[in-house]
């Protein structure tokens, strides 16, 4: 039978053939079968797909999650299209949105100035030698708050052309690695300090007596007579701060002591060396104060301070002014300078122990010893204000007698 009249049969309105309702019905039930089919596999990649962006969400959520926790930022970087990509906004860790840091560039912009190029060096060889980087630096937060953070960086196992890392905040790591060196720099003084009281307090005694004999001597000249005063003086004063260093002793109240006098005293024994350089150096007493600070203890701090001041000013053209006054509840020393003042970066580490920038003569403990003799006479020393001529100016502040 030819197709044509096989379909003219199927066609036929008369009593239906047997072949014809088998078809129909082989056919109908292929038809529904197959859509029935199409229609469960279609849901069963719905279901599929849905509980698969359930869990990528879920695993997102995660990661998340453990970001903040961490004060962490995972990101990615495409080598084909220069493309950084961060999972995180990253509030937590750079202080800001990271949504224009979409190029290494741009990202580099986020790293304090000082670090930029060692980040930025490191970064470079690391893309060359294709190898993994570690590194901390800092970053400036816009409300002006310095951050230390660590990045981690290695190109990626199953992304070809990929690098990936990880970005942290390591404040607290670093507050005790710092806390932990302050404790051995302290130990280190503490040993030091016990050192030179036994290395001196001999001498000392030695320098006494033989000033002494040579002041019983009737054939001395007034004039050496007073210079061997001033001289016995100084010796008795050096053997007191030797046997009573800061680090080796508690406080011990002091009598009320005008504190004019103690500068003037201060002053004068850099007269001559502020006469050599040229430089000008005096007291100015606005109102009267009296403290009840132990005296060697004050004369030590403003020994220590007058004596950065006299490194700081330039020669022929230097002038230090001390100035007394009473606030308050409190006696207040002011020491100026018109050095060169104290460079940003210096100032973080200022009244740190062994942190000094003489490197020739300087051996960074006279202001940790300057701050912590204040703090035990129950004042502060702290940096304070100024005004032309003077770029530097320290603040002494101790109780009242």
């Amino acid at each position: 039978m030819s197709f044509g009249a096989w379909r003219k049969f199927l066609e036929l309105d008369h009593g239906e053939h047997p072949v014809r309702a088998v078809l129909r019905a082989t056919v109908t039930f292929g038809v529904g079968y197959l859509f029935a089919a199409g229609w469960e596999w279609q849901r069963r990649n719905r279901d599929c797909l849905a509980f698969a962006l359930s869990e990528l969400g879920a695993r997102r959520e995660v990661l998340t999650e453990a970001q903040r926790a961490s004060k962490s930022v995972a990101w990615s970087y495409n080598l084909s299209t220069g493309r950084m990509t961060w999972e995180e906004e990253g509030f937590d860790v750079f202080g800001r949105s990271l949504f224009d840091a979409s190029t290494p560039e741009t990202s580099l912009e986020l790293v304090y100035d000082d670090d930029r190029n060692r980040v930025s060096q490191l970064y470079q060889d690391a893309l060359q030698k294709d190898a993994p980087f570690e590194i901390e630096f800092r970053c400036l937060w816009p409300n002006g708050e310095m951050h230390w953070l660590e990045a981690r960086g290695r190109p990626s196992a199953t992304r070809p052309h990929t690098w990936i890392g990880l970005t942290s905040n390591v404040d607290s790591r670093k507050r005790s690695e710092q806390a932990l060196i302050r404790s051995e720099k302290l130990a280190a003084i503490g040993r030091l300090s016990s050192t030179i009281a036994h290395e001196l307090n001999n001498p000392l005694a030695a320098l006494t007596n033989l000033i002494y004999l040579a002041l019983s001597d009737p054939a001395l000249s007034e004039e050496s007579r007073e210079y061997l005063a001033v001289a016995h003086t100084q010796i008795r004063r050096l053997s007191t701060v030797a046997r009573h260093l800061p680090t080796q002793r508690a406080f011990a109240q002091g009598g009320p002591t005008d504190l004019h006098e103690i500068a003037k005293e201060a002053v004068d024994l850099f007269a001559a060396r502020c006469a050599s350089k040229g430089c000008q150096i005096r007291t100015v007493q606005k109102s009267p104060a009296r403290t009840s600070a132990p005296k060697e203890d004050v004369t030590q701090i403003l020994i220590n301070l007058l004596n950065n001041s006299c490194d700081a000013v330039t020669e022929g053209m230097g002038e230090i002014v001390v100035e007394v006054s009473s606030q308050e509840d409190v006696a207040c020393i002011r020491i100026l300078d018109n050095g060169p003042g104290i460079p940003a970066e210096v100032l973080r580490h200022l009244f740190e122990p062994f942190f000094t920038t003489k490197t020739d003569i300087g051996t960074g403990v006279g202001l940790w010893m300057a701050r912590e003799l204040a703090t035990r006479c129950g004042g502060r020393l702290i940096l304070g204000d100024y005004a032309a001529p003077f770029a530097t100016a320290f603040h002494l502040e101790l109780p009242l007698a």
